[in-house]
Order: C-alpha cells, then structure tokens, then sequence
C-alpha cells in the first residue's frame, strides 16, 4: 500500500510540477514605447510579476482562463482575460490615464484645496494602516548599477580598461538578483534569502536585501539606509501639512475603486520631504500607488536624485500590501557619472501563519551556504522579471571572464602584474606582494610609515610587514613580524603579532605578541609616529612618551550568545624607563623647547619609574541588548545597536608569578551608544564610563587608567576622544567618571541659509568631561561636517583654573 501511495504521489507532483506554463509579452504606450516596470498581478491571487525596463515580462500560470491586470503609475489600469497555453503571449497597451475634478466635493471650505481632506482622512487613519497583519510572501529583487559616463583617464589608468566599460566608456557595474521568503509580525521582520546570483562572482553573496527595500509611508519619518542617516518626513505623517503642499489632480475608477491622484510638493524644497503623485482608495482612504522623488536638495548623499515607485494590492478582502518597489537613482562624482535602480516583487502572501516560538529573534537575515549555487536552470525557470539584453550579455561576458580568472594561466599572469613593484607607489601607499594560488598576501608599508622621528630614539625605522592567508570565507591568520631600530638610541627592538581568526560567526579569535619594543607610555595610544615626527621637527614639541618592554602576551575572545562578548588576556613584560636622546629639534624654534621622556617631569629627564616585571590578567565582558545582525557564509554582520552596550573590565596585576612586582585590582564599566536617532533633529551618540582602583599595592605608571587625550590641530574624531586633554597628565590610580556626548544636526540649521546649504554642512555639537577627585576636566566644542572633512572650535578648562580654545581639524574616513 505504502508503494502504492508514493508512486501516486510522485506521478501527482510531477503532474503538478507540468501544469504551470510561462506566459510572456510586452507592455507599451499608444506610441508603442515600452513602459518599465509596470505591474503585471493574475485577479483574485496574490500571484504578480513586474516587467523589465524593456517593458517584457513573464509569469507562469496553470491552464485556464485567467484574467491579467496591468498598473502602471499614470496609466489607465488595462485587464485582459485570455485562455492559458503553451507559447501564448498577452500584450498589453496602456493609455495615459483621465483624472476627472466633476462633482468632487470633499471640503466645505473653497479655499481649500479637496485634496487636504483627503489627506486628514489618511492621517486619521495612520496608526491603523500602518499595523498590517502578519504575513510570509516571496520576495525577488534585482539591482542594477550602471556608468553612463567617466573620464578617459584617472591617475594614469585607462578607465574603460580597468571597469570593462565600452568605447563611449558605459557598462553595468553591478547587476545581482535575489529570491527570498519575507516574514513580518508587527515590529519584527526576517529575511532568509533562497537563491543569490552576482554577475562575475559565483561564489560571491548578493548585498540586495528586501530588508533595504521596506518603506512604510505611514510612518511618519522614513529612511532608507544607502542614503545616510537623514530621516524624510512622509505625505501623509500627522504634521505633513507643515511640510506640503496638497492638490487634488482628479479621479478615476480603478478595479471597481475610485482612486483619487493628488500631486504635492514641498513648501521648502530644501527640507527632507518628497515631491510627486500619490494616489488613494475612496472609502478605505489608503495608499494604492505612490510616485515620489527625492533631490539633493534635500540633501541626499551620494546620488542626485531618486525616484520611489510603490504600488499596493488587495489581500484577501480587507489588506493593502506592497506588490512592489523600484527605487531609480542618479548622480556623478569626480567626473564619474552615474544611475540605476534596486526593485522589490512581492508575491504568493500569507496571511497570519503561524510562527514558530523564538522565530523573530535578533537575526533579521540569514544567508544559507548554498544560496548562490542556483544554476542558470533554476534563474529561467524562477526569474520573475525577464533579463534585458544588454543584462543577458553581461552576465555571460562577466561569468565567462570569471572562469577564465580562476584558470592558473591567468592568475599567474595577473599576479605577475599586481606585483609589478612601482618605486612611486610605494612611496605612498607601500607595496603588496600577492599569492593567489595560496589565498595569501604580504604588505609592506609606505616610507611615511617606515621612517620616524622621536627625542628618544632619534630618526628610526620601522619595518612591520604584514602576512595574511584566508583559509576559508570564516577563518584567516595575520602575522605581523615588526623591526624597529633607533640610530640615535642604537636600540633594535623585534616582536611578532599572530592573530587567528577561528569563526567570524561567533566572533572567535586568538592573538599572541611576544617580542621587544618601545611603547607610549599612555596605553590607550596618544599620537602616532608619523605626526608625532611632524610636530617634533617643525614645531618643537615632542609629544609621544616610549618606556621600553620585553613581553608576552596573550589573548582570545568569543560571542558566546546574541550580542554577549567575552575578552580575556594574560601578559608577563619586563619594563624599562627611557630617556630622551635627541634634546633638540632638527628644525630649530627658540620658542618651544622639548620636554624630558617623562611626563611628569618635563623640564629634566628623571627614571618615571624602575625597572620591574608584571604580570597581569584582563577579562571583559560587553553586551548589547536585542543586537540584530545578518548571518551570512562569511560570517555575521551586526546592524546599528537599537539599546546600549553595556562593558565590564576587570584588571589585575599578579604579585610573585615570574618576578612579578606589581599587585592591583582595577574595574570599569562602560555604557555606549552610536548614532541615537532623533527624528529630523539628526542623531546622537554617548559614552559613559566609570572606574577604580580597588588595590593599589603596587601598580606603576604603565599599570594606571589613562584617556584618549589630544594635543594637535589635527583630530582624530573617532568616538570617544577629547578634542584638548593632555595625553599624559590625568592618568590616575583612582577613581574617575568620563563622559561624552555628540549630536549631528545634519544641516537642521544651515539648510534654512541661502548659498551655504549648498554646500550639505552638518552641525555638530557636544561636550566631555573627565572628573577626578584632585582633577576634573571639561570641554564643549561646535564643528561642521561634510563627509570627509571636518573642523570643530572648542573650549576646555580645568578644575584648577586652566582653560584651552582652538580650532580641530580632521580629513578622511
């Protein structure tokens, strides 16, 4: 019987598996030009497709009659009922639609555009609408980045050559497509992606998300994350009549619903508001298509412009969910022009499934290994949307390319070519010795990084090559062999750093260093070599203070739940005082005269301490609450923390281990959050930390708690860094509150000022401050920001009656 019933069941799914037959055709206008991404849905299923940019498209339906609806943005909805069989092609022409203003009369008061009323009755509606019910549906995107113009040349390599763009130097950069099964329960939303196809990187995991294409204009900001941290207020939030301006363009009767379209633009296109068309449903006064865009004036980042289309579709008899999204862009930069769109086709709903227990946890996306092993058979077979011809050829040219790359004849060939070594380039940016056969590279600094100077060694070099080998998307090992020897000093110092990453899942890895070298005397790092030397030699300041150290040290670290990671360390060092060797600048400045090697006495050198042994253990643990990541092949990869993380630190310095002489017991516990967002006010980020020493038997001056201080016009803004503490003078072996509070504005401000909010500044304002128990320290400052560049003016003073005021200044990322 058994046998029986498999045979029946294989003979039945087969029979199912060849009843669904591919249907295609194009859409036009009456001109007969084609209309891009035009919906295409089958009526009374949840069953819909889109059409390319060509306007072809391709759905599979089983045998029957169905009936075809056709929307597009603009035009009159068409619906076509046709008879499926093999080789039938359904085209559709759409015209433009007729909206109509007879009889309209919604609002008593004539002064008064109809369409504001229409809009109250969406806003009171809000909170209902935005709370749809949960759902599973299948999800396909595809995106497509394009170059459509660039320089011949830039810093002396062929442009066309290097992208593989044609003669009028245009290609696609980027094309990759996903299909994946969405799943959403009010506020929780998850993405396990199915199937992954980049063209020429097979083994290569696409970055398209339909987590990155989800909008909801209900909200009353949105944001998409590829376009920065800027929050835009929607059409239809409570105070959208603050920022629009509303007109009712007509009606018409669309599947049996009067829609109505109104325009609406911003009252001041500088704001971070839409202008175009959305069109609502009579009655259920609900989205049923929206087309917006979006300029840079409205200071989006990295494009010029971008056009959102959405359209909505009847689940069932009562909900409105998203049947698509296109996002389209264009920009330039450097010469460098730019466009292209990421689209989203949702299909085959769900509504209210059952969810397991624990379903919707942190893990918003999952990324399984064998997602991008879908052959060319399964992409026909399941592809939505038909590839355009000039997407066709790009993935095979692209694919093909990437066979033959993997061959050994070209990778040594283009081996041979990367390691070609250009004396110039090293100069700048070092020298990388690659070895692709054994997935393994060796990297050798720029001069910049190589050569030195300092009061204590003298001029110097530093030799830290630097070896990587990838044994897998997951595990990896860096080796770091470091010579470092001092002419005026006559001190040669070796060390090797080896860190093993083990899991990038989990977060899991091992590091040794062992060796010699000259370390500043602040463990949390002061300045480093290069600028140090600047100041040294032309300004006759000398900043960084070195002690000496022969060590070994140790340590691991594992993500042993969600957003819960644990550090531990053990280090035994032998350490030696050191003095300036060099007592004067190359570049004499009467006006400054450099300080001894020791902080505290910086008029004459004096041993800041002796010569000792330590051994000393460290343990953390940090933990961010409700951490959402997106588990990938290679690994996982954390979104912006919602909550705090909070970090415990525990020190401890061994007495009598290997002659060890120090003995003290320090803890700390920090609180911290980056990029708090605060709705159109822009965001805010803080860092708190409080700490002692509960023993202190025998602890020295590289045992104590020291900041992350500064001392030169240029800043290094990485959170959290004082913009004016001395390196060296608040170190403590007490106890100590730190804090620290920036707030971006985002050009809340000077995006109201004529002229300059072209120019895109962030305001940015905060404050720190140190407090002590014999010294305290604290600082405001006020900068302005665009991407790169930043300059902050500031005011700091001390409990013992010392102030500071200067400009800071920071380029780069």
């Amino acid at each position: 019987m058994k046998r029986i019933l498999l045979i029946l069941l294989l003979f039945t799914s087969r029979a199912f598996s060849q009843e669904l037959i591919d249907i295609t055709g194009r859409i036009s206008d009456t001109r007969g030009n084609p209309i891009a991404f035009t919906s295409v849905f089958i009526k009374n299923s949840s069953n819909s497709t889109m059409a390319n940019q060509n306007g072809e498209y391709k759905i599979a339906l089983p045998p029957g009659r169905h009936t075809m609806i056709f929307r597009f943005v603009g035009y009159r909805q068409e619906q076509i009922e046709f008879e499926v069989k093999k080789g039938v092609m359904v085209n559709a022409v759409l015209e433009k639609e007729s909206y109509t203003l007879e009889e309209v009369i919604i609002s008593s008061n004539k002064k008064e555009d109809p369409a504001y009323n229409l809009i109250r009755q969406v806003i009171s509606k809000r909170k209902t609408l935005r709370s749809t019910p949960a759902y599973t549906c299948d999800v396909y995107t595809k995106g497509v980045q394009r170059l459509v113009g660039a320089p011949k040349k830039i810093l002396g390599q062929d442009v066309a050559e290097a992208l593989n763009l044609d003669s009028n130097r245009r290609g696609i950069l980027y094309l990759s497509e996903t299909k994946s099964k969405f799943h959403y329960k009010y506020p929780n939303v998850k993405e396990v992606m199915e199937a992954s196809k980049v063209a020429g990187d097979r083994e290569g995991f696409s970055f398209n998300r339909a987590l990155d294409l989800q909008i909801n204009l209900y909200d009353n900001l949105l944001q998409w994350a590829p376009l920065g941290n800027q929050s835009y207020v929607s059409p239809v939030a409570d105070n959208a009549f603050n920022y629009y301006t509303y007109q009712l363009e007509g009606t018409s009767i669309q599947n049996g619903h009067t829609i109505y379209k109104i325009a609406i633009q911003p009252k001041n296109r500088f704001d971070p508001v839409f202008s175009g068309h959305i069109y609502l449903v009579e009655g259920d006064w609900r989205l049923y298509s929206v087309n917006l865009m979006i300029t840079e004036e409205a200071r989006i980042n990295f494009v010029d412009t971008l056009r959102i289309s959405q359209n909505f579709i009847e689940v069932g008899e009562s909900y409105w969910l998203p049947s698509d999204i296109t996002f389209n862009f264009k920009g330039k930069v450097l010469g460098f022009k730019f466009a292209g769109f990421f689209t989203g086709l949702y299909s085959n709903y769900q509504i209210n499934p059952s969810f397991p227990d624990n379903f919707f946890k942190d893990e918003i996306m999952k990324i399984p290994s064998d997602a991008n092993r879908k052959d060319n058979q399964y992409w026909l077979q399941n592809r939505p949307v038909p590839l355009t011809f000039e997407e066709d050829i790009n993935y095979r040219l692209k694919d093909t390319a990437a066979a033959k790359a993997r061959s050994k004849s070209v990778l040594d060939s283009l081996q041979k070519k990367r390691n070609r070594f250009k004396p110039l380039k090293f100069v700048f940016s070092g020298y990388t010795l690659h070895n692709y056969s054994r997935n393994s590279y060796w990297h050798f600094n720029a001069i910049n990084r190589t050569v030195f100077f300092n009061t204590v060694e003298g001029w110097a070099i530093d030799l830290k090559p630097h070896f990587r080998k990838e044994y897998s998307p997951r595990r990896s090992i860096d080796i770091r062999p470091r010579f470092r020897y001092g002419f005026s000093s006559n001190t040669i110092n070796t060390n090797v750093r080896i860190d093993y990453l083990r899991d990038t899942l989990h977060h899991e890895s091992f590091s040794l260093n062992a060796g010699s070298d000259f370390l500043d005397l602040n463990n949390k790092g002061t300045i480093n070599l290069f600028y140090n030397t600047l100041t040294t030699l032309f300004d006759g300041r000398n900043f960084l203070k070195l002690y000496k150290a022969n060590f070994f040290a140790l340590s691991a670290q594992r993500e042993i739940s969600d957003g819960l990671l644990v550090t531990g360390g053990a280090e035994i060092a032998r350490r030696f005082p050191l003095r300036n060797a060099s007592h004067k600048p190359v570049f004499d400045n009467a006006a400054k005269i450099l300080t001894s090697n020791n902080p505290l006495t910086p008029t004459f050198d004096e041993n800041l301490f002796p010569v000792n042994n330590a051994f000393s253990i460290e343990a953390k643990l940090s933990y961010t609450y409700g951490q959402r990541y997106t588990t990938r092949p290679d690994g996982k990869i954390y979104e912006n923390a919602r909550y705090p993380t909070i970090k415990l630190n525990y020190r401890k310095g061994i007495p009598n281990v290997l002659n060890s002489a120090v003995n003290y017991d320090f803890i700390a516990v920090d609180l911290f959050q980056d990029k708090v967002k605060t709705g159109l006010f822009g965001y805010s980020s803080f860092y708190l930390s409080a700490g002692q020493f509960i023993n202190t038997k025998s602890l020295y001056y590289p045992d104590i708690k020291h900041f992350t201080g500064n001392q030169t016009a240029i800043y290094n803004p990485l959170f959290p860094n004082f913009h004016f503490l001395d390196y060296y003078a608040y170190a403590t072996n007490n106890k100590y509150f730190e804090g620290h509070y920036e707030h971006n504005f985002l050009g809340l401000f000077l995006r109201k000022i004529p002229l300059i909010r072209k120019l895109k500044l962030e305001e940015i304002a905060g404050g720190a401050c140190l407090i002590q128990p014999h010294n305290s320290y604290r600082e405001v400052y006020f900068g302005l920001q665009r991407l790169v560049v930043r300059a902050d003016y500031g005011y700091a003073w001390t409990s013992t009656g010392q102030s500071y005021k200067a400009f800071r200044l920071f380029y780069g990322f």
